[in-house]
């Protein structure tokens, strides 16, 4: 395989990650999900063009420069995410804190709601 076509995917795919930073900043969810998805297909491209390389076209410096600077972006990128997804959790939290607790209310002893060991109703009388 030559190692043009390899350049070219890997072009590719730093386009589609600078897309994906775009629709990050954007926070527009669709934009953001065909973006996630055209790079996970770059992305695999990517690894099928890299497969077929020989030992001398490994060696090559620039591509290999370029492939380590896409790979940390790429981490940087993720790393943000999950520090995003973190704070939205902590926002809703405390925006809506019904939402962090069970669907049923309070169950267990004290409360009006039936537990394992407390059934609940007008049978009550019927248990032994």
């Amino acid at each position: 395989m030559s190692a043009q076509p390899f350049a070219d995917t890997l072009l590719d795919t730093e386009r589609q990650l600078s897309c994906l930073a775009a629709a990050i900043v954007a926070g527009e969810p669709e934009s953001l999900a065909t973006a996630a998805s055209a790079l996970r297909l770059a992305t695999l491209a990517l690894a099928d063009a890299g497969s077929g390389l020989d030992e001398a076209q490994r060696h090559d410096r620039q591509l290999m420069l370029r492939l380590r600077k896409l790979a940390q972006t790429l981490a940087t990128q993720r790393q943000s995410l999950m520090r995003r997804s973190a704070l939205v959790e902590r926002a809703l939290g405390i925006l809506v804190p019904a939402a962090q607790a069970q669907g049923y209310g309070q169950t267990g002893p004290g409360s009006r709601y039936a537990s394992p060991g407390r059934p609940s109703g007008s049978r009550t009388g019927l248990l032994a």
